[in-house]
């Protein structure tokens, strides 16, 4: 059995059309629990704390990421792990939604082992990004400053591009691990890595769709957000109001409508290495191998 790269990248839309009371129930829970956050992060970081991080916001860099960690000590790290203890809950219920669809109970929503296992997972992953990018980045940064004229360019063209094919390479290989812990109970990095077998350039496309589908998530978002924040603003007299009334509405209509565009996000993300995951264990998965 393959991996259907169309199949898996589009079964977060399948959810959101079979299952939309489900998917609007995550999008509540992430509305709560991202202010939650938000206010745990207040309270921990303090005024210095949340500059620093607001400096460092968006940032997907995982040396970016592990300096902020340095920087801000141990009340980062319980933030991080908060938030991928959050994130794990709704990326168990995704995956419990595509391998497990008759386990409906509280919109799939658990927190138990299954949970736990994908913050570990997490925690596996962010570390294997930063051994294949620091490491090999490090080695391209030195090689670079021994050399000079165009052979440094040369040299740091192809150790960029090898450090990002690398990371593609690792990235996809892993990416079904989350999938697998959660299927078979317990986390068998061999294993995982073995099922991706063959499977690597089907589940690279996969990944580039599931990015371009959920960008395209983000853009919509970003227009409704827009548009709800002027319709709200139509009838408000902003010189009156002594205030930028436009941009207090519009941080308003992103703040209850961002968890909801991102859930959809995540569903996308969430639900294509599930589905994967089932079509290249899809017998096992019938036979009830996988409770």
């Amino acid at each position: 059995m393959s991996v259907r790269p169309v199949e898996a990248a589009t079964e977060g839309l399948r959810i959101m059309r079979r299952k939309p009371t489900v998917v609007l129930a995550w999008a509540v829970f992430s509305l709560v629990m991202l202010p939650v956050l938000g206010l745990v992060a207040k309270i921990v970081l303090g005024k210095e704390g949340l500059e620093v991080l607001a400096g460092r916001a968006g940032s997907a860099d995982p040396r970016e990421i592990l300096d902020l960690v340095t920087h801000l000590g141990g009340a980062m790290v319980l933030l991080i792990a908060l938030a991928l203890l959050l994130g794990s809950v709704l990326s168990a219920a995704i995956i419990r939604s595509v391998i497990e669809p008759a386990n409906d109970r509280f919109a799939y929503l658990r927190v138990g082992k299954e949970e736990v296992q994908l913050l570990v997972v997490s925690l596996i992953t962010w570390a294997a990004a930063l051994i294949v990018t620091v490491i090999p980045s490090g080695a391209v940064v030195m090689g670079t400053s021994l050399l000079s004229g165009p052979a440094a360019n040369w040299f740091g063209t192809v150790g960029t591009l090898a450090v990002i094919g690398l990371s593609l390479w690792v990235g996809v290989r892993l990416s079904l691990l989350g999938p697998h812990a959660f299927s078979h109970h317990h986390i068998d990095i061999r294993a995982a890595w073995i099922q991706t077998h063959g499977q690597f350039f089907r589940l690279l496309g996969m990944f580039v769709m599931t990015i371009v589908m959920s960008a395209i998530v983000s853009i919509i978002g970003a227009t409704v957000s827009s548009i709800v924040a002027g319709l709200l603003g139509g009838g408000v007299n902003v010189r009156a109001a002594g205030v930028n009334a436009g941009l207090i509405l519009t941080l308003l209509a992103n703040l209850l409508l961002a968890p909801v565009f991102l859930t959809l996000q995540a569903v996308i993300l969430a639900a294509a290495p599930a589905k994967a995951f089932a079509h290249l264990n899809q017998d096992e998965i019938d036979a009830g191998l996988h409770p």
